[in-house]
């Protein structure tokens, strides 16, 4: 049976177009169940109505224009309830629909079964049988099987059919993902792959198939050479007969083999991406299907061969290519790099397939003020590349081929958006204080956009959060303790007087160095933080006498540990601090330098953090809550899954709530504390947050006049009472209903669409 089920999944896969794809899993399901009629219906929700897409056993003719009401019939009940039907006799269930079109009168046993994908009813699928009888629970559990197997592979097929519609008619398509980074941004697709996958390949047909016939060439000709140049590096290290794979390698690029089947493929006017595509899948499909174990170990060799191809031809492709004026980056998982190449002028926002709004790539393009969204639904890239777009990061929205009309709505809106910007610029020298006189200080978390941060300095009144990893990950190796010490050494200068909180080497989770690898089956559980720092204190301490060192003559550092989740863990960063210190006060034994002995504090991500508050108290000088990473603990959701990105929510009453016993405990024990994470740079963030006692926020530069200008119009009294209401709350949705209407209320509107 799973056989069948993969067999099936495989098959459907390859298939270049959904009606194929479709036609071919009714075929299949049909076969496999041993029944006489399989159809599949999708929804058509602009319509509320389900749609006959493929079927083997119903009318041909009924087939892309028979629809059924989402209340209607069977196919409407199975939708409804979301769980299967499984009947004798159809035609005598009341909620039958006869429909004399589909010739569906001789049928009596019914089973349907909804296709679900990310909580949405995607479609249904039915299969008949004239016998009537009762589905076992075996081919009832089949089909659920197959039907969750295949909804993200419905999902994916409707959005890439779709994109082919908008190409052939010319209309707007709209994609939609999480909004992270907020603003507008207009501009050319650009696609950049850090990993090849024959998924990331649309089926497209060309009009010039000799063209093409000379990339594929081209492609097999630099592959034939990387193998030559692989068999001579290697041939001094391993046994002459291990080297026979590259000969076998050699043989599947050969124009009788592979290249043959390719060549049909481009002779139908495939594209030479999608020829190899359709081949390399074929191949695979088949070797996976063989019994012989050996030679199911050849479908990897032969995958292998055509990914390799296919990296050839992209980059001979991409050799010819030079980023848009106004590019914006379409990618499967972001990396800083990918941003680091692009001139920063060109680019204008991010569309991401992988990550979240509070992953640590999305906290960077914050910093960088780019657009940027995440969790589009994973379809071909390929197929966007240099297609118009607006990206919506208020609300999420991808715009693919915009219409003209459109395009003049959305240059409207980001006109608006400039000129709320110059509204808040215009008060950034102007103090942070509330209407009723309560003084706030906004910090800067800085350390991400090392190119930009030198003009930061005027409007801050310091650094509440510094992330020295920012260094490390631009290195190929670690950095020595000079080096470490030139860097902080400018940063600390820069902000001079005020004071410069530096977090010490935060690696792991969705953080890593190339040249220092954690693979963990759950990093974010993992070995990270202050976890990384304790098991190699020659990395710590050379960081902390680097820190140290670069501190002497100023004297506002202050340094912060991550991830701090037991008592011992400070006691043994407590110990090797005092080691750095006391070695550097023997290494620089002078008169006239004082070596300074920065205060210490704890970052509050660990929901065992704060029950420990009280007795941490003495050990500690400050504390400062990441609330990225404690409301990613507290709800349990990992803030890089697309999946659950949308239950990740700092507004969740449990989250305010610890937020708040945060704030008096610090109060009552007279421990400073502060905000770090990214709901301080959002104004109804920061607005709960003064009210419980926050006085110290940090937060992206660009968050930060915006925050400034929403304090300064606003009454501790009325943003407590707003307090007070959220906090007794049972639900989110309820939590942010009254902070629309509060945001409302006192005139900050035009700062909503952020939220729609």
């Amino acid at each position: 049976m799973l056989a069948t089920l993969r067999s099936i999944v495989e098959s459907v896969a390859q298939q270049p177009t959904l009606n194929e794809a479709l036609t071919r899993f009714v075929f299949m399901v049909k076969e496999a169940m041993n029944t006489e009629c399989c159809s599949i219906y999708f929804a058509d929700y602009s319509k509320d109505n389900f749609i006959l897409m493929a079927s083997d056993g119903l009318n041909p003719e009924a087939i892309g224009h028979f629809s059924v009401g989402f209340t209607e019939g069977l196919v409407g009940l199975v939708a409804q309830r979301e769980e299967p039907i499984n009947i004798a006799h159809a035609q005598s269930h009341p909620r039958f629909k006869h429909a004399p079109e589909v010739n569906e009168e001789g049928f009596n046993a019914f089973l349907s079964v909804p296709v679900v994908h990310q909580r949405k009813v995607l479609g249904v699928i039915v299969v008949q049988q004239r016998v009537a009888r009762v589905f076992s629970h075996d081919e009832e559990s089949f089909l659920i099987t197959l039907s969750a197997q295949l909804a993200s592979q419905l999902a994916h097929a409707e959005i890439q059919s779709l994109l082919t519609h908008e190409a052939s008619s010319h209309q707007t398509s709209v994609l939609k993902g999480v909004s992270s980074t907020p603003g507008i941004a207009i501009g050319e697709a650009f696609v950049v792959l850090p990993k090849l996958e024959f998924s990331s390949v649309d089926s497209q047909k060309v009009a010039d198939p000799q063209s093409q016939r000379s990339l594929f060439l081209q492609a097999v000709a630099a592959t034939r050479q990387e193998f030559h140049v692989l068999a001579n590096t290697l041939s001094e290290h391993i046994p002459k007969e291990a080297l026979a794979v590259f000969d076998v390698y050699q043989q599947l690029l050969d124009a009788r083999s592979l290249g043959l089947q390719v060549e049909q493929q481009l002779a139908e006017g495939w594209c030479a991406k999608s020829a190899l595509k359709h081949v390399i899948e074929s191949l695979v499909s088949q070797f996976n299907e063989m019994h012989d174990p050996y030679i199911k170990e050849r479908a990897a060799d032969v995958k292998d061969i055509g990914l390799r191809i296919l990296h050839h031809l992209m980059a001979t492709e991409h050799a010819v290519k030079v980023y848009p004026e106004n590019t914006i980056l379409v990618t499967h998982t972001l990396l800083p790099s990918m941003l680091a190449d692009i001139p920063k002028e060109r680019l204008k926002g991010v569309v991401s397939v992988q990550g979240a709004a509070n992953s640590h790539a999305s906290i960077l393009t914050r910093a960088m003020g780019v657009p940027a969204i995440w969790g589009i639904e994973d379809i071909p890239l390929l197929q966007l590349d240099a297609k118009d777009i607006i990206l919506d990061a208020y609300s999420g929205r991808v715009y693919i081929s915009p219409s003209h009309s459109l395009r003049q709505e959305y240059e409207q809106l980001r006109h608006q958006d400039s000129a709320l910007h110059d509204k808040f610029e215009a008060e950034h020298a102007l103090e942070s204080v509330t209407l009723d006189g309560e003084q706030v200080s906004l910090l800067l978390n800085a350390g991400l956009d090392l190119s930009t941060e030198q003009m930061t300095a005027h409007y801050c009144d310091g650094v509440g959060l510094y992330r020295t990893e920012s260094w490390f990950m631009q290195k190929g190796q670690f950095p020595t303790q000079s080096e470490q010490e030139k860097w902080y050494r400018e940063v600390l200068s820069r902000y001079h007087p005020d004071p410069v909180v530096m977090r010490t080497l935060d690696i792991g989770g969705d953080k890593v160095l190339e040249y220092f690898d954690i693979k963990e089956e759950n990093p974010f559980l993992g070995w990270r933080g202050i976890r990384v720092s304790l098991d190699h204190p020659e990395i710590f301490l050379d960081q902390i006498k680097a820190m140290i060192k670069a501190n002497v003559g100023l004297g506002n550092l202050r340094i912060m540990l991550p991830m701090v989740s037991h008592t011992d863990e400070i006691d043994e960063a407590q110990l090797l601090i005092e080691q750095a210190y006391f070695e550097l006060q023997d290494e620089w034994a002078d008169q006239f330098l004082l070596v300074d002995k920065p205060e210490m504090g704890v970052m509050l991500e660990v929901p065992s953090s704060v029950y420990l508050l009280k007795d941490w108290a003495e050990k500690i000088d400050f504390c400062s809550v990441g609330s990225n990473d404690l409301t990613q603990y507290l709800l349990a959701v990992d803030r890089n899954n697309t999946q659950v990105a949308e239950l990740f929510d700092p507004y969740h009453p449990s989250v305010l709530r610890v937020l708040n016993q945060i704030a008096n405990s610090c109060q009552d024990i007279e421990l400073p504390f502060s905000l770090c994470g990214e709901l301080g740079g959002e104004p109804e963030g920061a607005i709960l947050l003064v009210a419980m006692g926050y006085r110290r926020l940090s937060m992206n530069i660009l968050s930060l006049n915006k925050v400034k200008w929403v304090l300064r119009r606003l009454r501790v009294e009325d943003m407590e009472l707003l307090l007070n209401d959220c906090l007794v709350q049972s639900s989110v949705k309820q939590v942010h209903r009254l902070l629309r209407s509060f945001m409302i209320k006192h005139g900050f509107s035009e700062l909503l669409y952020h939220s729609k």
